[in-house]
């Protein structure tokens, strides 16, 4: 007698296994789908501030949209006087979101471009204050002749010698970030190195 093997179980079977691997990968399909459509990330979109210090947060946001906008430089330690020292940081992280937004509309590429050294661009009787290739300020010296620069305050400020065709040559400080001069001193009366900001100025 012939013994016949009985294929039809090979074939359920080699027909099981197949079913519960097409299963399981539309499973997994289906479940990095719905993963994706539910999560969500917005880069530009920091979400509500739940941090200490709302209000000084708010501030920050403020100031820093005003400079992102008016092209100033990023620089939030110039409004130090503006809150309490115990809640610098709610400022500065309120400061970062608003400069992002308020400089967002002038760059082509939708990001956000500062934080580079400030430089001095010398002419005749100014010196420009640049970020990178952005104009931050211009500073107008009481004499034609510019001299001698120098950041101080960690470039929030600039320090101008400067000299007409003859006489005394004028030592000036100036804000960065408006280019409006603080203070002004006659080139002989700092030899002492007094006031300390025209230090090395003096003649």
């Amino acid at each position: 007698m012939m013994f016949v093997p009985d294929l039809s179980k090979g074939v359920v079977g080699t027909y099981l296994n197949e079913m519960k691997v097409i299963f399981r990968t539309s499973l997994i399909c289906v479940l990095v789908l719905c993963l994706c459509q539910c999560v969500s990330v917005n880069d530009s979109d920091p979400g509500p501030y739940t941090g200490p210090h709302p209000a000084t947060y708010e501030l920050g946001m403020e100031k820093g949209r005003a400079d992102g906008r008016a092209g100033l430089s990023r620089t939030p330690d110039r409004y130090s006087v503006s809150y309490p020292a115990a809640e610098v940081d709610a400022f500065k992280q309120g400061y970062e979101v608003g400069y992002h937004e308020g400089i967002r509309p002038g760059d082509a590429s939708g990001q956000p471009v500062y934080g580079q050294p400030l430089t001095a661009k010398v002419g005749e009787g100014e010196v420009k204050i640049y970020e990178g290739e952005r104009k931050v300020s211009v500073c107008q010296t009481g004499r034609p002749f510019v001299e001698k620069t120098k950041f101080i305050n960690e470039q929030q400020q600039i320090v101008i010698k400067s000299r007409g065709n003859h006489g005394a040559a004028t030592i000036e400080l100036y804000d960065t970030a408006t280019g409006k001069m603080k203070a002004q001193v006659m080139a002989y009366d700092a030899a002492d190195g007094d006031p300390a900001w025209a230090a090395g100025m003096g003649e």
